[in-house]
């Protein structure tokens, strides 16, 4: 049994740089391809000390590509073209869903949103007893949503693994229990299905009335 456990251990100890490796070697090869079938289509035939740069030439020309890819999106027209092909996208059965499915992930994991939580936190949602995570969005929202009263506040409940398509949620604010990670760190943790926990343990916030509530 020990023997099995030191397996696994060494197994989960030298996956990921072996999947780092591979997908480093899976780019540098495909850069080279590219690279050589366009300089072969262009009837430019590379000099012999040139081909080991050619994978790194893909690799810029790739990085240069994006930027002008994200220069055409700041303006008008870009921003025009990218939408005409995001609707396309979005018109084909079965290319929609993973195509949406890519989006929203990148969009959580690398975009900025406009609306910024204001901390991760528990609540017990469906029902008593059962803990799930979710993002402070609005607190002390009552007086604004009358004749709801004063004392509740607004969280997102995400689902994994696209948080984005979780939903609102009006709790009072004493049922929410703040907690002290990171707005990352939570993110993490629902992409991942609840397998990425936080690298530091996570402590619930003293909750005290007054200015120094934490949702106050």
């Amino acid at each position: 049994m020990k023997l099995q456990r030191y397996f696994v251990t060494g197994l989960l100890a030298l996956l990921p740089l072996a999947v780092t490796i591979y997908v480093l070697v899976w780019v540098y090869n495909s850069s080279a391809g590219i690279i050589t079938r366009l300089l072969e289509f262009i009837r430019i035939q590379p000099s012999g000390w040139l081909l080991p740069l050619l994978p790194v030439l893909g690799i810029l020309v790739a990085l240069l590509l994006i930027l002008v890819i994200g220069l055409l999106a700041g303006n008008y027209v870009g921003r025009v073209l990218i939408g005409v092909i995001d609707r396309s996208m979005k018109s084909i059965p079965l290319v929609r869903e993973v195509y949406n499915a890519v989006q929203q992930i990148s969009q959580t994991l690398l975009g900025q949103p406009e609306v910024q939580f204001q901390r991760a936190a528990l609540i017990e949602y469906p029902r008593k007893g059962l803990y799930t995570l979710c993002f402070v969005a609005n607190p002390n929202v009552g007086y604004r949503l009358p004749p709801l009263p004063e004392g509740f506040t607004v969280v997102l409940v995400p689902t994994s693994p696209v948080p984005a398509s979780g939903m609102a949620i009006i709790v009072p604010t004493e049922d929410v229990i703040p907690l002290e990670i990171s707005i990352e760190d939570a993110l993490k943790y629902v992409v991942s299905g609840g397998f990425i926990l936080p690298p530091e343990k996570a402590h619930q916030l003293k909750a005290t009335s007054g200015p120094g509530h934490p949702l106050a």
